[in-house]
């Protein structure tokens, strides 16, 4: 019955809506919701049933983290659907209904924590789920979005997504890995200044999110980039160098540090194997 879809979505109210980090710690609750309506779906075949013009437009502007929790709302809303990781309901919302899902308003409140405005992409990237976010990658209308805000969105990932979803982002044919941000900096040349701080003592207030992630994070992301085809030799922000010069100096500098040695061999490998024979 509905209470049962009910009180698998209740244990989110307080999650959905909060910050990523937050989000990320109890993706276990999130699965086990999915896990309940899926069978809970299996049992009530007729579930597309409650997925109407009338209850989308009622439950378009609904937040799963603010607003009382109804069992139509996990079929009514895309941005919970992929929240939860229900990739059926998802699929017969764009292939069957339609659904413009660049309607950012369907998970608004989370939007002061972004780098942005939530799109269903930044969702997927921290749910953690490459199916969802791959099918998500096939659709029009997400497709607009990704080609005005890959920089913004692969930077994203780097932050929020565990390593599996943000390889399957960046090899995605659609991203293009050397996108700019407005002053021409690529994501690999930011992901590379937080790592000579993560490496140091803290200095002063870190403002952004990524000198939050481990060492070893920040080396696997840049390791799974240079993999994926981004350029090393692009001008860092604030620093007169290349991205390459400056792992060079850096491992220079401290040159039993494991994390700058890795660095330096992966982008020396990738530019030898560039170099036409």
């Amino acid at each position: 019955n509905e209470q049962y879809v009910e009180a698998s979505l209740r244990p989110l109210r307080h999650i959905s809506g909060l910050d990523w980090s937050v989000y990320r710690r109890n993706l276990h609750l999130f699965d086990r919701c999915r896990d309940n309506i899926s069978a809970w779906m299996r049992v009530n075949t007729d579930w597309q049933a409650r997925c109407t013009d009338e209850n989308m437009k009622r439950y378009l502007g609904w937040d799963l983290g603010l607003l009382r929790v109804e069992a139509n709302l996990v079929f009514n809303n895309p941005a919970v659907a992929v929240e939860v990781g229900l990739l059926e309901v998802l699929r017969f919302h764009v292939e069957e209904k339609r659904a413009d899902l660049n309607r950012r308003v369907w998970n608004s409140v989370r939007s002061v924590h972004s780098y942005g405005n939530d799109s269903l992409i930044e969702i997927a990237l921290v749910r953690g789920d490459v199916n969802i976010l791959e099918f998500l990658l096939s659709v029009n209308t997400c497709i607009h979005d990704l080609q005005r805000n890959t920089f913004a969105l692969i930077r994203f990932a780097s932050v929020h997504s565990n390593e599996e979803c943000f390889e399957a982002f960046i090899r995605h044919p659609r991203v293009n890995v050397n996108a700019v941000d407005n002053d021409g900096y690529t994501p690999l040349s930011h992901l590379l200044q937080p790592l000579s701080f993560s490496i140091m003592p803290p200095v002063g207030v870190m403002l952004s999110h990524m000198f939050a992630l481990p060492s070893e994070c920040l080396v696997r992301r840049i390791l799974l980039l240079l993999e994926a085809g981004a350029t090393s030799h692009g001008l860092l922000p604030l620093r007169d160098c290349t991205m390459i010069e400056f792992a060079r100096s850096s491992l220079e500098q401290d040159p039993s540090n494991v994390h700058w040695r890795s660095v330096v061999q992966k982008m020396e490998e990738v530019i030898d194997s560039r170099v036409p024979e």
